[in-house]
């Protein structure tokens, strides 16, 4: 006999390759590597072009700035992408996931069968991880693939390991996400409210959280190198001490700095792992226990 969770998991699967917003979300992630990538190339080609004519006209002896540069810097902007984009993809796939059944009115149809709740959510959440995993494998791939065009030469095994533990690292910060969307699609009894429930927690997690401990504008808390409190005063060091360890969003970001060699990237990433690897099996662990058969049976209205 098959084993339930696997055989929701495979129908998560079948029904996202159908799903037009499914692709279209993963599409335009998939789109954001590859601009991340073209902006690296146009970077790297106008500034050595700008470089070689100066070379020739001797105004200058200096090196190449690129000659420094590590290869994974090339892709930092994939950085902001997985904050930004790849956090409300995953929200916008976890909530649909949900009620795509509910508003079928599969629900009954799919629990005539020898199913639990828990394999029933078990299974929806192995579905989900697994599409975001194949979006950020195909991510890797082609930032591989443009480092690759760019500098003309093979990266090195290290270089490849970092780039995967990068890509890796963006999935457990999506697991969470996706969790938070199927939960609001499950709970909840309107269509807008579901989305808007888990948006607001990204908006709080992204922005406000990370600005709770530092002076820094919005804006530059996308940055990929971990922001420091621009003032010594005693609020925003211990704001900075009690709320760091819990904003996944700077354990991201300061674990992908330093995993893509940034300038100005220090640290060990190994408390930015094990926390954002406690974040996403809290919250699929939350999923599994909080969402009730009742729940995803009441009427959703528009």
């Amino acid at each position: 006999m098959s084993n339930p969770i696997l055989v929701i998991a495979r129908q998560e699967l079948r029904a996202a390759r159908t799903n037009r917003l499914s692709v279209l979300l993963l599409a335009i992630f998939i789109g954001m590597v590859l601009v991340s990538g073209f902006i690296g190339w146009a970077t790297h080609h106008t500034v050595t072009q700008v470089y070689e004519e100066s070379l020739q006209q001797g105004i200058t002896s200096a090196p190449n700035p690129f000659s420094g540069q590590m290869p994974l810097e090339l892709i930092q902007n994939s950085v902001i992408y997985v904050i930004l984009i790849g956090a409300l993809a995953a929200i916008v796939l976890g909530v649909h996931s949900s009620l795509d059944d509910r508003k079928a009115g599969a629900i009954d149809l799919i629990f005539s069968r020898p199913l639990s709740t828990r394999q029933y959510v078990s299974g929806k959440l192995l579905g989900l991880q697994t599409i975001t995993g194949a979006a950020l494998l195909i991510a890797a791939i082609t930032s591989w693939a443009i480092i690759f065009l760019i500098r003309s030469e093979m990266l090195s095994l290290s270089v490849t390991l970092s780039l995967i533990e990068f890509f890796f690292l963006a999935w457990l910060f999506l697991v969470p996400f996706s969790a938070l969307g199927f939960i609001s699609g499950s709970v909840s009894k309107r269509e807008t409210s579901s989305l808007l429930i888990p948006i607001l927690v990204w908006v709080f997690t992204a922005f406000m959280l990370p600005q709770l401990g530092t002076a820094e504008h919005p804006v530059s808390l996308l940055n990929p190198v971990r922001a420091q409190p621009v003032s010594q005063g005693s609020f925003l060091e211990f704001n900075h001490a009690v709320i760091g360890p819990f904003s996944i969003t700077d354990r991201f970001k300061g674990a992908s700095a330093v995993l893509l060699h940034l300038e100005g990237a220090t640290g060990s990433p190994a408390f930015d792992w094990l926390a954002l690897l406690a974040v996403g099996l809290i919250a699929c662990l939350l999923a599994v226990f909080t969402v009730r058969l009742k729940r995803l049976r009441r009427p959703l209205y528009e």
